[in-house]
């Protein structure tokens, strides 16, 4: 009987013995700290047997401090014989990470996470952690390849990102970028959060910058090779302002009105009516008759407050600086309909004017408006050519809204080497969306402006003739240019600083950072976030070096070059320059700078060029074009015909080379430009208008014989003039510049310590302005150099040098005094220089020690200069 009941409780037994085993095991654990290590996981918290004892007494699973340090909290601590150790951080090795599965990554930190969640109150997120910036140096790369197929995506402060010439290219885009390259397709896809894009953390506890109105970029672009050829490519970039505290359906690529835009209601609207040509004293903008429409309907009773303006047989004309306003006052003069109850009830507003000659309409509200809360003024429209006769009159009917939206999308083709023949084409649609605003309703439909542009080149070769032409047109008011918002939804729309992004930068001398400055666009160079302000320092075609400084002034210091002593021999003036303008403003094209995006072409302009010719010899070809283009918004326009020389020649210790261009030019067009002059820097240029019944020749020759040993003899000539035709014979003179330089310099060796230099400079420079007024110069300068070298030491040396020059003005002294009349004078410079080079903690030093002295003898003074200075450059090697 025990024997029956001992076996029908012996399996009850064996598991009360295994539990018991399993608890024993467990409190030895929690008594000795053990714990069992585990492969990561995601498996959240489970039941702890050795948790299962019943005791009253406060306890705790052993922790970190346990596990580094076997401290239990119950002990006495007495550091006599092991002495006591600081905490060290146990997340050395950052945290363990899982993927939206559940799956473990690794353990380490999150260098970059953009999240989006809607809807959501502040559900945009973004985070790039502390190493973001101090490891990676704010880029990270991850990239992948199979065969043919080729994948990276690009996290970064600073990107180079170009898509097309007309859509997207900037040297500094601050976002993400996902390439794809296969034999014969390429895919890019971009997104950033343009308004937030995100500081780098300092430190570890620095969490995502969470915000609810967004301002997002996203884009594309497709290249497919279409046969042997071509290449066909799709462009789409959009900006638009979105919301986390909506769906991600209520949310819409034309974009919403932000927070802060939607606040109120319009309650004022000021549409203001200009002369599109103010410069001009023939045109100007007539006004008839206006109208006010609510939701469709008719609201006579709203009439605007006329301003300015004056009054011819009933219609209201203004031209030059002068404006018409038209103010109008919705909250007061609303009567309410049985459709609108209220103005605050409105969903449309609309308004109707008729318009003639060259006018352009701008609009305001008490919504639109600055930091400070004045209203600004953003286009509605303007008239083509420069109408005066009022043949163009029109009925101009827009929406009020806030912008909220910006697209671009293009196409392009490309042909290469085609029976000879390559071929670019691109075209681009520009979609422009608002909103109107109220309060009341969170989305309202969206109002679309259009713009195109295009483009075509198209080239020939096939020795020993050539072709080239392109045709071209941009609309007035394609714009690569959207409204952006702050991290807090607020648009200031008179800061171009603050709230403008631009899809195409403006970077003339094409360096990494951007002409102009926009906030959080620029970040990666110098520092935390944000623009550093615009680039000062652009002087495009004038750093053939490539070292980001002026090649008029390498040392950097306040005087040009070609005007400060010793250098000026191998440097000579920006006037001996010679190259293309082929729009006509008298600047070599290749050294302009403007504050407009970098397009191919100019926008508001329609036109073409084409040129062919012959290569007469190896050396030398001839080409004649003709090249006519006009400006859209208004009747100005160049038509030119051109006809180009080139030879260049080389023979046994000589160079020669000539160019001569010609060409027949009426051109009225201004094309105000930005030049860089040193040592002063950036300067405007305003266009002269010397080109507008003109004909224009320019010659260049050069030569340099080399072929006597230690000897160079170097000639430049240059000479052009522009003839003044028709009407202009009479109002201008014809300009003309003339230019001779010669100069020769020899080497001398009497010891292998000691070099001597010898050297002649010949420039002369006659020039007559256009302006009837202007002052003619004619001057003469001869220059004698004497500079050697004498090496005291294997690293130490000590040059010298004797500088002696005559300056002859061959014009008499005017009888009014003139700042740009320079004295006859004669000038005398001596200078030594020591230099010694050595390494120092790994570096190499060189060091200078010297003088100048240089004086200068005009008839009536002697003006005195003197430099002493020590200095010392440390280099890697």
């Amino acid at each position: 009987m025990r024997l029956i009941t001992l076996c029908s409780r012996g399996p009850i037994l064996l598991l009360w013995c295994a539990f018991v085993l399993s608890e024993s095991k467990a409190f030895a654990q929690l008594s000795t700290g053990f714990r069992p290590v585990e492969e990561p996981g995601i498996r959240g918290v489970r039941i702890h047997p050795g948790a299962l004892a019943p005791n009253r007494r406060k306890w705790y699973l052993p922790q970190n401090l346990y596990y580094e340090y076997q401290w239990r909290g119950w002990e006495y601590s007495n550091y006599a014989r092991d002495n006591y150790q600081r905490y060290v951080n146990i997340l050395l090795e950052g945290t363990r990470n899982y993927n939206l599965f559940g799956q473990y990554i690794n353990r380490g930190w999150v260098i970059y996470d953009w999240t989006e969640t809607s809807p959501l109150r502040q559900g945009s997120a973004l985070l790039k952690g502390t190493r973001f910036g101090r490891w990676f140096d704010s880029l990270v790369i991850s990239s992948a390849s199979h065969g043919q197929f080729h994948t990276s995506l690009t996290v970064g402060d600073a990107i180079r990102t170009t898509l097309t010439p007309l859509t997207f290219s900037k040297p500094t885009f601050n976002g993400l970028q996902w390439d794809f390259l296969a034999d014969k397709y390429a895919v890019t896809l971009l997104g950033s959060r343009l308004n937030a894009p995100g500081f780098t953390a300092l430190n570890e506890a620095g969490g995502a910058s969470a915000i609810e109105n967004t301002t997002r970029l996203l884009g594309a672009r497709g290249v497919a090779q279409v046969g042997d050829f071509a290449k066909l490519g799709l462009t789409w970039v959009n900006v638009s302002n979105t919301s986390s505290e909506l769906s991600l359906g209520d949310n819409s690529l034309k974009g919403l009105l932000t927070g802060p835009q939607n606040t109120g209601n319009v309650e004022r609207v000021i549409i203001r009516i200009a002369d599109d040509s103010p410069e001009s004293e023939q045109t100007g903008a007539s006004f008839f008759v206006d109208q006010v429409i609510i939701d469709g309907e008719l609201h006579p009773e709203i009439v605007p407050l006329v301003r300015g303006g004056v009054r011819r047989e009933g219609i209201l004309e203004v031209s030059g600086s002068d404006v018409i306003e038209l103010i109008y006052d919705i909250r007061n003069d609303f009567s309410p309909t049985e459709k609108v109850g209220t103005f605050r009830e409105a969903k449309k507003l609309e308004f109707e004017l008729v318009v003639s000659n060259d006018y352009r309409i701008e609009i305001a509200s008490n919504l639109q408006t600055n930091a400070r809360g004045e209203q600004v003024f953003l286009p509605v429209a303007q008239a083509r050519d420069e109408i005066t006769d009022g043949s163009n009159q029109t009925f101009v009917r827009f929406a009020y809204g806030l912008p909220t939206g910006h697209e671009v999308i293009g196409m392009d083709l490309e042909l290469i080497n085609l029976a000879h023949f390559d071929l670019r084409a691109e075209w681009a649609l520009n979609r422009r969306f608002r909103r109107f605003p109220n309060q009341n309703f969170r989305k309202l439909p969206a109002y679309k402006e259009t713009a195109e542009a295009g483009y075509v080149t198209a080239s020939y070769q096939r020795y020993p003739f050539f072709a080239y032409g392109e045709a071209f047109t941009i609309d007035p008011d394609y714009s690569t240019t959207a409204f952006i918002a702050d991290p807090g939804g607020v648009i200031d729309y008179a800061s171009e600083t603050q709230n403008l992004f631009e899809f195409v930068d403006d970077n003339d001398d094409q360096d990494r950072y951007t002409d102009w400055q926009r906030y959080r666009q620029s970040q990666g160079f110098g520092g935390q976030g944000g623009s550093q302000g615009r680039d000062t320092e652009i002087f495009p075609g004038l750093d053939e070096n490539n070292d980001f400084i002026s090649d008029f002034n390498q040392n950097q210091n306040s005087r040009p070059d070609y005007v400060e002593p010793f250098l000026r021999y191998q440097v000579d003036p920006p006037e001996f320059l010679f190259g293309m303008d082929m729009n006509n403003n008298t600047i070599i094209d290749r050294f302009e700078d403007d504050r407009l995006p970098d397009y191919p072409y100019e926008r508001d302009h329609r036109g073409y060029n084409a040129y062919g010719g012959l290569k007469i010899t190896e050396s030398s070809r001839l080409t004649v074009g003709r090249l006519a283009e006009h400006q859209l918004s208004s009747d100005r326009e160049s038509r030119s015909f051109y006809g180009l020389l080139t030879v260049e020649k080389s023979y046994p210790g000589l160079d020669i080379s000539l160019f001569e261009h010609a060409k027949l030019v009426a051109d009225n067009l201004p094309e105000d430009r930005i030049v860089w002059r040193d040592p002063i820097g950036l300067t405007d240029f305003a266009d002269p208008l010397d080109n507008q019944d003109t004909f224009v020749n320019a010659l260049y020759l050069q030569a340099r014989y080399f072929r006597i040993a230690n000897l160079n003899v170097e000639g430049k000539l240059k000479y052009e003039r522009f003839n003044q035709l028709g009407e202009q014979g009479s109002l201008k003179r014809d300009r003309s510049f003339l230019g001779l330089i010669n100069k020769a310099d020899y080497a001398i060796r009497p010891s292998d310590r000691l070099a001597l230099y010898p050297k002649w400079k010949s420039m002369y420079e006659r020039e007559t302005p256009t302006a009837l007024a202007g002052l003619e110069s004619n001057e003469l300068t001869e220059s004698f150099f004497f500079l050697g070298q004498y090496v005291l030491l294997p690293k130490t040396l000590l040059d010298f040098g004797v500088e002696f020059s005559l300056f002859e003005n061959l014009i008499e002294r005017p009888a009014e005094a003139s700042p740009s009349y320079i004295d006859d004078f004669r000038s005398l410079v001596f200078s030594a220089l020591l230099t010694n080079v050595s390494s120092y903690q790994g570096d190499e030093l060189t060091m200078h020690a010297g003088f100048l002295l240089e004086r200068q003898f005009f008839a009536e003074q002697t003006q005195k200069q003197s430099i002493v200075f020590v200095r010392i450059f440390a280099a890697t090697g």
